[in-house]
């Protein structure tokens, strides 16, 4: 059942992190272009932190005035209120990864040197991000469903594939059972009937998001499937078929995004997994 709008508590968010859970909260309750910000927001907070109603509507494919509906319907005054959340979020950021990318775009971005630097740049700066801002207890729960599962499927398509294969690899190595789904059409939904209520699923997608991941995913979780998902937006379709989510963000450079802080907490989980599995096997 949807909520109605104007029957939220007005309550305004003091944070990022209630922003954050109001907007997943109200999700469902949102008019098309009111959902077009707010998944442009969580998917660009620095954007929205720095840039002015006009960039930023531009950027969103809104009127600015639509943003200032969606800065409103949160509970904020207008749309300088909510932007002061997104800048406070900016607050405990090391002012040197600004300083340093300046100096990598004045020394000329068409380089081999510069553009791995930049990259380099983007990527510790995510990295920081990650460490400040992941759900620890929603890590915790997905290590429990993991570690207890008979066997870990895995899931993942186009830019999220190496993710899994790496799990795929790494879990592996450790004697922990997985098995790695492929996508060969239709053949992938019919795999949905081998797994039981005693695996785990674990899939990964990013923006665009895969529709095929996103449906074989909530077949699983219809079927009692424990779902863990890895995405990079609590308004991530695959949000509303997962038992648990994990939120990982990678920052930009130009029209491209690395894997490094997304292959970080996929080590961190594997090596976490197969601990956990240790110490099971020795009680």
């Amino acid at each position: 059942m949807t909520q109605n709008l104007d029957a939220i508590s007005p309550d305004i968010p003091s944070d990022y992190e209630s922003l954050k859970a109001r907007i997943s909260t109200l999700s469902d309750s949102m008019p098309k272009r009111l959902l077009q910000c707010a998944r442009y927001a969580l998917a660009n907070p620095d954007r929205i932190a720095l840039g002015t109603t006009a960039e930023i509507a531009s950027a969103a494919g809104v009127q600015p005035s639509t943003l200032v509906r969606f800065a409103q319907t949160l509970g904020f005054d207008g749309f300088s209120q909510m932007q002061q959340i997104f800048q406070g979020q900016l607050v405990g950021r090391n002012s040197e990864y600004t300083e340093r990318l300046t100096k990598i775009r004045e020394s000329g971005t068409n380089t081999p040197g510069s553009i791995l630097g930049n990259f380099v740049e983007r990527s510790k700066q995510s990295l920081d991000d990650l460490l400040r801002q992941v759900d620890t207890v929603a890590l915790e729960r997905s290590i429990e469903a993991l570690s207890a599962a008979e066997n870990i499927h895995l899931l993942g398509l186009r830019r999220a594939y190496p993710v899994v294969s790496y799990l795929h690899y790494t879990l592996g190595k450790m004697g922990v059972r997985t098995n790695l789904l492929e996508y060969t059409g239709g053949i992938l939904e019919e795999r949905v009937q081998f797994i039981n209520e005693n695996d785990a699923l674990f899939v990964a997608t990013f923006s665009p998001y895969s529709p095929e991941v996103v449906e074989f995913a909530s077949k699983a979780f219809g079927r009692g499937v424990s779902v863990i998902s890895l995405t990079d937006s609590v308004l991530s379709p695959i949000a509303r078929v997962s038992s648990t989510v994990l939120e990982v963000n990678e920052a930009e450079h130009g029209a491209f995004r690395s894997l490094s802080t997304t292959m970080c907490l996929a080590t961190s989980i594997a090596v976490a997994v197969g601990d956990a599995r240790k110490w099971t096997s020795l009680s």
